[in-house]
């Protein structure tokens, strides 16, 4: 039996290796596309999609790390102040890895449709042109978007961490206490100062106070750690 210490060290190990391998398993399978693209200029069209078995089985894979981590109880305790890179690290992993869980899937939707149009099922199409049911892309693009906030919010409210969080050993603690979850309204608010500091690199070296704490940690009256497991 392993100790504690030991099966947390061994499971975050298995989430590095799967943000780790999607990467180059995403070149060898995606056939160019991986999700779906299109854009439009100038009276010409542009439209992809694109998904294969193994990234969809690479996916629900993700999926169950990612509910294991939800379900998680783990001995942890305070190990100072993380650095605004391994900050930023960590949100890259997550970023990643909700494109990798969920660009296949959102892949497959056009292509049930594109299959559905012209009687012929493949795991890839590129259209020069338009056709009425492109429009579902729009639709798409959004519940993508609403699924990758969820995924960086929802942890926030169950008291847990994100994939990229726990490879890294950060948590974000509420703003009532080191410990506890987050309300629904709070972790939305929480995400998305986050997101508009990390992805303009605000406070990644400057305008942290004495506890380490960025602009964006002040306005959300939040904290974020660096832990270690016992």
């Amino acid at each position: 039996m392993l100790a504690p210490k030991a099966k947390m060290g061994l499971l975050r190990a298995m989430a590095a290796v799967w943000v780790a391998l999607s990467l180059p398993l995403e070149y060898l399978f995606s056939g160019g596309e991986v999700g779906f693209s299109s854009h439009w200029q100038g009276g010409s069209g542009y439209v992809a999609a694109g998904s294969h078995p193994v990234l969809l089985a690479w996916s629900v894979g993700g999926i169950g790390l990612f509910a294991v981590l939800l379900k998680l109880e783990a001995k942890e305790s305070p190990d100072g102040i993380p650095s605004g890179w391994r900050r930023f690290g960590a949100f890259l992993i997550d970023f990643w890895f909700s494109i990798a869980i969920l660009a296949p899937f959102g892949g497959l939707v056009p292509l049930l449709i594109e299959a559905k149009r012209t009687g012929q099922f493949s795991w890839h199409f590129v259209r020069d042109y338009s056709v009425p049911n492109d429009e579902i892309l729009i639709p798409l693009v959004l519940i993508t978007l609403a699924l990758m906030f969820l995924y960086f919010a929802w942890p926030l409210t169950r008291g847990k961490q994100t994939v990229g969080s726990f490879i890294v050993r950060i948590r974000t603690t509420p703003p009532y206490g080191d410990r506890g979850a987050f309300t629904l309204r709070e972790a939305i608010r929480r995400i998305w100062f986050e997101i508009k500091g990390l992805t303009l690199l605000w406070g990644a070296k400057s305008g942290r106070d004495g506890q380490g704490r960025t602009w964006y940690d002040r306005k959300t009256n939040c904290s974020v750690i660096l832990i270690k497991y016992d």
